[in-house]
């Protein structure tokens, strides 16, 4: 008999160690309570927050138990069957890890999950160590990313700052004094919290660097044809056909940019601004410089001559008043853009920033379901009717970084930047002497330069 008592407590204790945690008889019924085969009965958190799941079969309704305020369990009750849970938290902000035990009640059976956050790690990071900068000087943008108070400090008189401290991510900006000696100069910004100090260096390259012959010598001058059109539109490839003759006929001579409509597969917000700008009636509509309309001839070599024609009209009519040169960096969707203007008269100017993508393969009527279509206007750094630079005086530098996020879905190797600046006719006459083309009055300004450049390339100024 002492024999049979010794097994029965052994079956006893691998019964208990194997199964959830039961009372007795007398204080209810037994729940049978399984986990999915997918689930585990622990839960681990990052410490920033964040979710984790697990599904579960009752054989009675059940409810939760769990005596920790931190832990956010969805739903707290159910019925027989399967189920799933969603545990949650928020940011660990304590520097230890944390843990809890979310109880499964059915009946008098309770069935413990852990639940385990780590513990708070305080970011601090500079994204970006080095800048090099034009003799010129301009503005230079650091980001760091921080969930501590810092502060930073700057070795060199020559450079200024505005802010000192900042939560998580945050972009400084420094304005950099024209280096006036034949000597690179080197400085450092400090960036500290607590006891750990980051260093971001600044480069300037010697006066001299960047010929200042751009005073005396002329601007390579390009110009820009915008094409209003949509994947709806059934004509639109001819003047998309017509474009690409006309850029092959002057190379980088003319710049391209595609402008879709409303409802359109490839819609971009600014388009309907420019329509009404330059009275756009019907897709596809092509507009020049500025100045003058492009009808969608039934031959792509008449609407190609008709573009060809304006542009070298302006070209010969107005020579440019502005040099322009920019750089663009991409980190994750972030988006930076260094912009330098060169002005040689003093005006009243508009320059305009936009993003572009190229081979892009999808649905045109008119065309094909796999169509290329190519110079997208994507996104607007600027405004459509441009941001505003005033020169008070002849050939001065302006300079501005541009920021934006993107869209992760754009493919970053097709991404390219284009620019383009705006200028008053003033007392000059204005020109309409292509015939084909259709000259309306679109105001007193036309575009007196444009450049494009690939996403994280450098595109320095151009001279004769």
């Amino acid at each position: 008999m002492k024999r049979i008592t010794i097994a029965l407590i052994a079956i006893l204790s691998v019964f208990s160690a194997c199964s959830p945690v039961t009372g007795g008889e007398e204080d209810g019924p037994v729940g049978q309570i399984e986990l999915a085969s997918s689930s585990k009965d622990n839960i681990e958190l990052p410490s920033d927050g964040g979710s984790g799941s697990l599904r579960f079969t009752s054989s009675l309704n059940w409810t939760i138990e769990c005596s920790e305020g931190w832990v956010k369990i969805n739903p707290m009750e159910g019925e027989a069957g399967m189920a799933r849970l969603t545990i949650s938290a928020d940011a660990n902000d304590t520097p230890q890890t944390r843990t809890a035990v979310v109880n499964i009640c059915a009946g008098v059976t309770k069935f413990p999950i852990t639940v385990s956050q780590d513990s708070f790690i305080p970011t601090f990071e500079l994204l970006d160590t080095e800048k090099e900068v034009s003799s010129r000087g301009g503005e230079i943008i650091v980001r760091v990313r921080a969930d501590v108070d810092y502060e930073f400090h700057c070795d060199a008189d020559w450079i200024s700052g505005a802010s000192t401290k900042a939560p998580r991510t945050r972009e400084h900006k420094f304005v950099v004094e024209p280096n006036t000696s034949a000597e690179e100069r080197t400085a450092m910004i400090t960036f500290c919290a607590d006891q750990t100090c980051k260093a971001f260096t600044v480069k300037q390259r010697p006066a001299g660097t960047e010929a200042d012959d751009w005073k005396n010598d002329a601007f390579v001058h390009r110009s820009l044809a915008m094409r209003f059109t949509a994947t709806w539109c059934g004509y639109c490839p001819y003047m998309g056909t017509a474009f690409d003759s006309a850029k092959s006929q002057m190379g980088s001579g003319l710049e391209l940019v595609s402008l879709h409509g409303e409802e359109s597969d490839l819609e971009f917000s600014g388009t309907n601004e420019l329509a009404n700008r330059f009275r756009v009636s019907g897709f596809p509509t092509g507009v020049v410089d500025g100045r003058a309309s492009i009808p969608n001839y039934n031959s792509t070599a008449t609407t190609a001559t008709v573009t060809v024609g304006v542009a070298q009209e302006t070209q010969q009519a107005y020579p440019a008043k502005t040099g322009i040169e920019l750089e663009s960096s991409l980190d994750g969707t972030r988006l930076t853009v260094d912009l330098g203007l060169y002005i040689k008269e003093a005006d009243s100017y508009r320059v305009t920033v936009l993003l572009l993508e190229d081979g892009i393969y999808g649905y045109q009527n008119g065309g094909s379901n796999n169509y290329e279509h190519k110079d997208v206007a994507r996104l607007a750094l600027t405004s459509m009717s441009g941001e505003t630079v005033r020169i008070s005086e002849d050939n001065q530098i302006w300079t501005k970084t541009y920021t934006a996020d993107i869209k992760s879905s754009w493919k970053a190797e097709n991404l390219e930047i284009l620019v383009y600046v705006e200028k008053p006719y003033g007392d000059q006459s204005k020109v309409a002497e292509v015939e084909g083309a259709e000259y309306g009055r679109y105001g007193d300004t036309y575009i007196d330069n444009c450049r494009v450049a690939k996403v994280g390339t450098e595109a320095p100024l151009e001279l004769k």
